[in-house]
């Protein structure tokens, strides 16, 4: 993640109940980087629930598991799988009766648009069900804003904001249920609507985002851009005049891509291949951790048997350093 992130800055780390049963809840734009993030900004031990398409392949699906992914089933999996949740819901409930953490992107699916949908009901009935066993177990919902400065191109920053608790007992009725849970739904929309940009008029959303990008927006800062949102009607269209930035780091950008010009060239044919763009990070995020690497050490050795030791060493952490620099100081393309 340090390699695929010009930036990562992670806010509100303190709202985060360092004991109890917890369910983060995240807006979600960018595939599996979305779930990564949260696990990795926060020391909660978190299971998080993923597609169970992800999980077809014996080998992958034994990776997958020991990393903490739950499988959950969509209604496009089949009618039949979705009986299969049942045991999931279980899972999550002793899962949470440990006192433990659940990650859940409650808006059953990833979008590009700068908005927060619809909430499903899944994670109100886990808490339900688990309330119906532990009626004395508190749980506790964390809002997450999860925002990006660029979803597809790289190397984007992100910004994560964990909101306030919400104690979602207090919108539970044990004995005579909302099984819309209307008020629960709600109160975490909209929180989730506070930590991260929130577009409503989606018939004039290409407009907003260009008169957004007009004014210079920071996604970074949903605060910010809520507010210039807010006064959008009212703020006169004047488009913000980028400054050239001189490429100090450009000899160094040049050098790094011909080091690495065969990953470049395997990502260059996979792109455009990549039928649900927004797994367009997700694939990129794969090659930092697999190819490129490997493709350093086949050349470090290569480097070894030619020259000697010394020569190869030096040469492996250029190439690291390279990347690291590149990464912080390149523009987003």
């Amino acid at each position: 993640m340090f390699f695929l992130f010009k930036k990562a800055t992670v806010y509100g780390k303190e709202n985060i109940p360092k004991k109890g049963a917890v369910i983060f809840i995240g807006n979600h734009q960018n595939a599996l980087i979305d779930a990564i993030l949260v696990p990795t900004t926060n020391s909660r031990n978190i299971h998080f629930l993923t597609r169970a398409s992800a999980f077809k392949i014996a080998f992958v699906s034994k990776i997958l598991q020991s990393l903490n992914m739950i499988p959950v089933f969509r209604i496009r999996d089949g009618v039949q799988t979705m009986k299969q949740n049942l045991e999931v819901f279980e899972q999550c409930i002793e899962i949470l009766k440990q006192e433990k953490a659940i990650q859940i992107f409650a808006e059953g699916e990833h979008h590009l648009e700068r908005r927060v949908q619809p909430l499903k009901k899944g994670f109100a009935r886990i808490i339900l069900g688990t309330l119906q066993k532990y009626p004395d177990l508190p749980i506790y919902i964390v809002p997450v804003g999860i925002n990006y400065d660029s979803l597809l191109n790289f190397p984007s920053s992100t910004s994560i904001y964990y909101g306030k608790p919400i104690l979602a007992n207090l919108f539970i009725d044990i004995k005579n249920p909302d099984l819309k849970f209307k008020k629960l739904s709600q109160q975490v929309s909209t929180a989730l609507k506070s930590l991260t940009l929130h577009i409503e008029d989606s018939d004039n959303y290409d407009e907003i985002i260009t008169k957004l990008e007009s004014l210079g927006v920071d996604y970074l800062n949903p605060f910010e851009a809520n507010n210039l949102l807010k006064n959008i009607a009212e703020t006169p269209s004047e488009a913000v005049v980028k400054k050239k930035k001189i490429k100090w780091f450009a000899p160094i950008h040049f050098m790094a891509t011909l080091n690495s010009i065969f990953p470049l060239l395997i990502w260059k044919y996979i792109k455009p291949n990549i039928k649900d763009v927004i797994f367009t990070n997700t694939y990129r995020f794969a090659l930092i951790t697999t190819l490129f690497p490997l493709f350093y050490l086949i050349q470090t050795v290569l480097i070894y048997l030619i020259f000697d030791l010394k020569i190869a060493v030096i040469y492996l952490f250029s190439s690291i350093l390279l990347g690291i620099i590149s990464t912080k100081t390149m523009s987003v393309t």
